[in-house]
């Protein structure tokens, strides 16, 4: 089994990108390692593990972040992990893991910070071939639902009344896994999001179409895309003490850091 892990971040001169990963066995023993990754502009970054160096360790999950380091080691710059990246695994798969880098959103207060299990992560089935989707909505109302549509037709070739409901799987991220046998790549998707009772579409994420980077999958080879946030808008309630009122402030989330 081998794991390619990558991310997009312009880092000043002096500074490297590392992912920090902890492999977990079924019993849940772990075992963590620190990896410089490496990048040929600068701004893609790439690092590649095998299981072959824990080939008495078998692992059942993986956790990972990433985090800036300067030319010492330090720290001095990591990503938000409040809600972990984190995946069963099948050790006789390969993993491409396409990430974007988070930051501290404004909606983290409506996170609700518990810890779960990782069994409900076994029940994401994967195929020869997979693209697993995954995308942080916790500003979604409870009648609504996140869903997928795309340029292929297993995706539901844009069509409105074909998307594809994803799952909800806690602390706000919804995921999806499908059977990538019969779609080409590269892909163009968007995520949207679905009425629970008429299954119709109420709205649209903004901006341009999110595409793959990866032009083929091997057989055994499993895509994850970790999308970030949900780009659909939100209403922030401010309160306002002199007036005893509340203010609401539609934004969109992509727009929502600190």
């Amino acid at each position: 089994m081998k794991m390619s892990f990558q991310i997009e971040y312009r880092a000043p001169f002096g500074q490297s990108m590392h992912l920090c990963v902890t492999y977990y066995n079924a019993e849940m023993h772990r075992r963590v390692h620190d990896l410089l990754m490496h990048t040929d502009d600068g701004n893609t970054w790439e690092v590649e593990t095998s299981s072959m160096v824990l080939s008495h360790f078998p692992i059942a999950y993986v956790e990972y972040h990433y985090q800036v380091e300067d030319d010492h080691g330090k720290c001095i710059r990591k990503e938000w992990s409040g809600v972990p990246r984190v995946y069963a695994i099948d050790d006789s798969k390969n993993y491409i893991f396409q990430d974007q880098w988070r930051d501290l959103s404004l909606q983290h207060y409506l996170f609700r910070w518990t810890k779960r299990p990782l069994a409900y992560l076994k029940n994401i089935p994967f195929f020869d071939r997979s693209i697993v989707f995954r995308v942080s909505a916790p500003h979604i109302k409870s009648h609504l639902r996140v869903a997928l549509l795309g340029s292929e037709g297993p995706l539901g070739a844009w069509n409105m009344k074909h998307p594809l409901p994803m799952h909800y799987i806690g602390d706000g991220d919804w995921m999806l896994s499908i059977n990538a046998y019969a779609i080409r790549l590269p892909l163009e998707y968007k995520y949207v999001v679905v009425s629970d009772e008429t299954h119709d579409v109420v709205e649209w994420e903004k901006g341009e179409n999110r595409r793959t980077k990866v032009k083929r999958l091997e057989w055994g080879e499993q895509l994850v895309l970790h999308g970030g946030n949900l780009r659909t808008d939100c209403e922030l309630v401010c309160h306002d003490d002199y007036f005893n009122k509340d203010n609401t402030i539609t934004h969109e989330i992509r727009e929502l850091y600190i």
